[in-house]
């Protein structure tokens, strides 16, 4: 079995990485190989060459973040997925994104220009309350199970889907409100885009995504414990409170960024962690390592379809919903879906 599961990690590595290059060369106006190289043969300034502007700071940033989004909601929804015992847990079920997407909304309404001449503002406000909510909701959840003298998945779930809604609410009101133009940037934030300019946002969900990769995947023994039985688990001498709360503040911060970012991407969070058990079985050790190549590799694939399979690029939320749902469908109605239920 650990060979075996060595062999799939790097086929899913080897996939990941031959479809790195089609994201780099494929986009609304292809670009060959052999015509980069003659660019690059020219040796003219990188702002003096469309096409080398072009890859560098259009498409392998886009990419990189695609990779990077993929793999933290992949191993966002596994975790969440454990700990809330549920196989239906996606990093967005504890609310965290449609808090994020409040405070983009909130942004997009008007508060856009607020600050937008100031220099010590380098990132666009949307992004920085995205952010702000996000965490915020975070920090409302902590609070009222603080109240509680014995913390349950189940608690946390309520929690947070009860918060959701209303941040939902409160976001409806705001769409009611708006503007046909201004609810249109609402909508294109809605849908989700990995859409990027330069390297920034790179280095941003990278410096969050990495670490919280190492940090989750370090939980992977506790975490095989806790999804077997809870009480084994404390009897063992882990600390479920300190490990529920330890994971819900790191996927949530994980996906405050991401969300701030891209906005919120469907699907990939909830059925990669089962393609992930069907092939490398239940052991977090394999399954967090999986879930991040088949996540990134996944969303990739889907930005790809999302430049070339209409006649104007999509954003990639559609085509992960599009691709996901039969998907889903298939693994709820397969008949090994209860073998993965947590």
């Amino acid at each position: 079995m650990k060979q075996g599961n060595k062999t799939k990690i790097f086929f899913c590595f080897l996939l990941l990485i031959l479809l790195t290059p089609l994201s780099i060369f494929i986009g609304y106006e292809p670009i060959s190989p052999w015509r980069l190289w003659q660019e690059i043969q020219q040796s003219r300034p990188v702002n003096q060459s469309l096409v080398i502007e072009i890859i560098l700071f259009h498409r392998m940033p886009r990419t990189l973040v695609t990779i990077l989004v993929g793999m933290g909601l992949s191993i966002g929804g596994v975790t969440f997925q454990a700990l809330l015992r549920n196989p239906l847990a996606t990093p967005y079920t504890l609310g965290t994104s449609s808090f994020a997407s409040l405070g983009a909304y909130i942004a997009y309404l008007g508060m856009n220009s607020f600050l937008s001449s100031l220099p010590i503002i380098s990132i666009p406000l949307s992004h920085l309350l995205a952010f702000t909510f996000a965490i915020g909701e975070v920090f409302i959840i902590l609070m009222l199970i603080k109240t509680k003298p014995k913390l349950s998945a189940t608690l946390l779930l309520l929690c947070g889907i009860t918060l959701g809604m209303l941040a939902n609410a409160f976001i409806s009101i705001l769409r009611y409100w708006a503007s046909p133009d201004k609810l249109v940037f609402m909508e294109r934030w809605w849908f989700g885009s990995t859409q990027v300019l330069g390297y920034q946002p790179v280095i941003l969900v990278a410096s969050i995504s990495i670490p919280a990769f190492i940090l989750i995947w370090s939980y992977s023994s506790a975490l095989d414990q806790y999804t077997f039985d809870v009480e084994i688990a404390q009897s063992r001498g882990i600390n479920i409170a300190k490990l529920q709360i330890h994971l819900f503040i790191i996927v949530s911060i994980l996906t405050a960024v991401i969300v701030a970012e891209t906005g919120p991407i469907g699907f990939v969070g909830l059925i990669v962690p089962h393609v992930a058990r069907y092939f490398v079985g239940s052991s977090h050790r394999w399954v967090f390592p999986f879930s991040a190549l088949i996540g990134g590799a996944f969303l990739l694939f889907c930005d790809i379809l999302s430049r070339k399979l209409f006649r104007t690029e999509i954003p990639v939320g559609i085509i992960t919903t599009l691709i996901g749902v039969p998907i889903f469908l298939y693994i709820l109605f397969g008949k090994n879906f209860k073998e993965w239920m947590i």
